[in-house]
Parts: C-alpha cells; sequence; structure tokens
C-alpha cells in the first residue's frame, strides 16, 4: 500500500501515514527499512500544510492492533504526491461536489499627502489611513480521488458550470441536482500548468 508521512515526532520516534484511502496509521521509525536516509530527509517524505511542493510518497505493508491501523515495513520512494508536472491524464472518482462561499475584508491602507482620508476609514500613524473593503470568494470545488494510485484534489469548476449551462449565478437546488449526477462518477483528469482539468467537461452540464 502507499501513503504519506503526516505527521513525525522525532524525540518519540513515532508519526502518522495517511494511506491511499485517506486513512491514517501508526509507524514506529524502526518499520523504515532506511531509516538513515528517512531522518535525513523526512520533510521531503512528509505532507505540510504550509509547503507548497508534494511530498514523496512512501510504501508500507498495511497491518493493524487493538489500537487501530498500523504501517510497517516502510519503504522510500521517488514518487511525488499529485505530480502536476505529468500531462499525462489518469482515471478518478468524484468524492464529493461543494459550493464554498467565504466572506472577508480586505484591508487597504493609504498616506493623506495633506489631504482627507476617504470616508468610513480609520486613521493610523504618521498620516496614514486605513480602510476595509467587503469581498467574497465563491468556488464551485469538485473533488476527487485516484482510482488506480494514491492521489486526490480539487478543481473549481464555478466558471467552467456557470459557461457551460448559461447561469449567472449558483443555486443551491442547482448544486444539489449536479451532486447527485456527479459523486461516484469516473472521470479522466490531467494536468495543464499546475491545475487539474477535466478531459470531458460536458459531464458538468445538468
Amino acid at each position: 500500500m502507499k501513503g504519506i508521512v503526516k505527521k513525525y515526532i522525532e524525540d518519540k520516534c513515532f508519526g502518522l501515514i495517511t494511506d491511499e484511502n485517506e486513512e491514517e496509521r501508526f509507524f514506529h521509525i524502526s518499520e523504515v527499512v532506511d531509516k538513515e536516509m528517512f531522518l535525513k530527509n523526512w520533510s521531503s517524505y512528509s505532507y505540510l500544510e504550509f509547503h507548497k511542493e508534494s511530498p514523496k510518497i512512501v510504501e508500507f505493508h498495511p497491518t493493524q492492533n487493538q489500537k487501530g491501523l498500523i504501517a510497517s515495513k516502510i519503504e522510500l520512494t521517488n514518487q511525488v504526491l499529485n505530480d502536476k508536472s505529468n500531462a499525462n491524464k489518469f482515471k478518478a472518482i468524484i468524492t464529493d461536489f461543494n459550493y464554498d462561499v467565504e466572506s472577508f475584508t480586505r484591508i487597504v491602507q493609504g498616506i493623506k499627502k495633506g489631504n482627507s482620508a476617504p470616508f468610513g476609514s480609520t486613521a493610523g500613524s504618521n498620516g496614514t489611513y486605513r480602510n476595509g473593503y467587503p469581498d467574497t470568494t465563491r468556488e464551485l470545488n469538485l473533488s476527487f480521488k485516484k482510482m488506480n494510485d494514491i492521489g486526490w484534489g480539487k478543481i473549481d469548476v464555478r466558471s467552467l458550470v456557470l459557461s457551460l449551462n448559461n447561469r449567472k449565478k449558483i443555486t443551491n437546488s442547482f448544486v444539489e441536482k449536479l451532486r447527485g449526477k456527479l459523486i461516484g462518477k469516473e472521470v479522466e483528469i490531467f494536468a495543464i500548468q499546475n491545475q487539474w482539468n477535466l478531459r470531458n467537461d460536458s459531464i458538468l452540464i445538468s
């Protein structure tokens, strides 16, 4: 089985591996075949939220005990998780389809230069002002999982869905209609310019 190291606590010599089914497995450093290589380069094999680069994949023997799932006989590989430099298409299963709306405030800071500050702004120091502008991001995310290998991801298809369906906005009923049609569906995906793309966009037509 394949997986990625999600967490490693060096002083305790154990950590967690997320397997290809996105389940967490406990592992101990004694189960890593090339311990020296792992300890020297463990960040290359670890999935860290603040890392933009994808980690390298490990292969292991899946087992379990009374406490839960375990990874043993762990081998290091050079395969990169979700490698978008390879444009070859692959088969995947759609696992979720959600409309995500997030509101936030953009803060703009400026210098008065002897003029009055814009309406609604707050005074800063040394002749500056700050103004907050409400903004909203909208994403229609299609989540997928690779069928024949480890890997998963999301594609924001909002603009594409609006265009294909000749719509101006997304509604909850429209999302639910497409959601029922898409979840569990087999698709082909490929990468262009570090972005996932659907090979067949027509599946997004309601």
